[in-house]
């Protein structure tokens, strides 16, 4: 019998099931951050900026639920001209939550400016 595509990359991992969903987790949340960081941010776009990095998280393999919130606190640091009205999206502006789910195995995990580190953190929320 042919193996399907999930069947043949799991020939790839040398780990358990319970592992892989924090692997899985893990990606997500290194891709939401180093995939959207840089991007353009005004108070206009917000709201939008937020809802697209939802959707395109929530279209990756083994996701169930992407939740973000930007931090405006940034918006103040905002470049005016008569070109443009925006600030760059920085990592302490990013609140996000994103849950997966491997054969039943469903991970939490957040990434969150730290103030005592001074530094956006990813960790893992949780696996059930």
């Amino acid at each position: 019998m042919k193996k399907n595509p999930e069947e043949i990359a799991e020939d790839y991992f040398g780990c358990n099931d319970r592992e892989r969903a924090a692997f899985e987790l893990g990606i997500k949340l290194g891709a939401l951050f180093h995939q959207f960081v840089g991007a353009p941010v005004s108070s206009e776009n917000i709201e939008v900026l937020e809802r697209a990095i939802e959707k395109t998280t929530e279209r990756q393999a083994f996701v169930k639920n992407a939740e973000v919130h930007i931090i405006p606190k940034g918006l103040e640091r905002r470049t005016e001209s008569v070109f443009h009205d925006y600030t760059t999206l920085s990592g302490d502006m990013l609140d996000a939550t994103v849950e997966v789910d491997f054969k039943g195995i469903n991970a939490k995990g957040r990434l969150k400016y730290v103030e005592e580190l001074d530094y956006p953190l990813m960790y893992i929320e949780y696996i059930k």
